[in-house]
């Protein structure tokens, strides 16, 4: 699990990060913010590009393909930024056994690799990657995906896991995607960053705010079972849209 959401920043700090637009409609607001140099101290946050798509929570269900819609249009343009990406590696961080913490390994669960046909698909080629948690491994997650970046040789790497929020109203309201990159397992003091520097490749990294910190404890909503449901059927059919019915 990552922590946390962009917007956890606060108003005061936010102010001061360069907005590049935000769009709005019935259903989604989407913001896209640039944090620079000067102020990644003074945010805690990776210079980058953040896009932070956000809706009310009751509308994941009722608005799922403009939602959906939203979130491919995001992606493509991080997609234009880096125009290469004929084999893409997507891997689901958390824990599948902890509903608030399996955002990750259930959004992979529904996508589509394409990456063992080599001799016939003109598609991106997709491969799909769950490193589960060290607890359950003994292996520090890092290690285990920079094995597979240094077997596949991928191109693009796509991280989606769970993130916590220190604010009630985007419990489940929000949807992160950014290419900063991301720390599996931030917790441990073991743990290393995943991004651009890392492997040399673009990496962008994709989340939802699943559990609520309030005083370092973790709460998750008595509806998460549906809201991972819901939430990882959005990312993923962005996803698949992308790489394989639009290629």
């Amino acid at each position: 699990m990552k922590q946390s959401l962009f917007l956890d920043v606060g108003i005061e700090k936010l102010n001061k990060v360069k907005k590049i637009e935000e769009t709005k409609n019935k259903t989604v607001k989407t913001s896209h913010y640039i944090v620079a140099k000067e102020n990644k101290k003074a945010l805690k946050k990776e210079e980058g590009d953040y896009f932070v798509i956000a809706f009310a929570s009751e509308l994941l269900e009722k608005k799922e393909k403009e939602i959906t819609k939203e979130m491919e249009r995001v992606i493509k343009t991080f997609l234009k930024k880096y125009k290469k990406a004929e084999k893409v590696l997507i891997i689901g961080l958390g824990n599948k056994d902890i509903e608030g913490d399996s955002l990750g390994v259930s959004t992979t669960n529904k996508l589509i690799a394409t990456n063992q046909y080599q001799d016939f698909l003109t598609i991106p080629k997709i491969a799909l990657f769950n490193p589960s948690v060290t607890n359950k491994t003994g292996i520090n997650s890092f290690h285990l995906i920079k094995m597979v970046v240094e077997d596949l040789k991928p191109n693009l790497l796509i991280l989606v896991d769970s993130l916590a929020t220190e604010n009630e109203k985007y419990l489940n309201s929000a949807i992160e995607i950014n290419d900063t990159g991301i720390i599996p397992g931030s917790a441990l003091n073991s743990a290393k960053e995943i991004n651009k520097k890392t492997f040399n490749i673009p990496v962008l990294a994709i989340g939802v705010p699943t559990t609520l910190k309030y005083n370092n404890h973790f709460y998750t909503d008595v509806n998460i079972h549906n809201i991972i449901e819901k939430s990882t059927t959005i990312i993923a059919n962005a996803l698949n849209t992308i790489f394989i019915k639009h290629s």
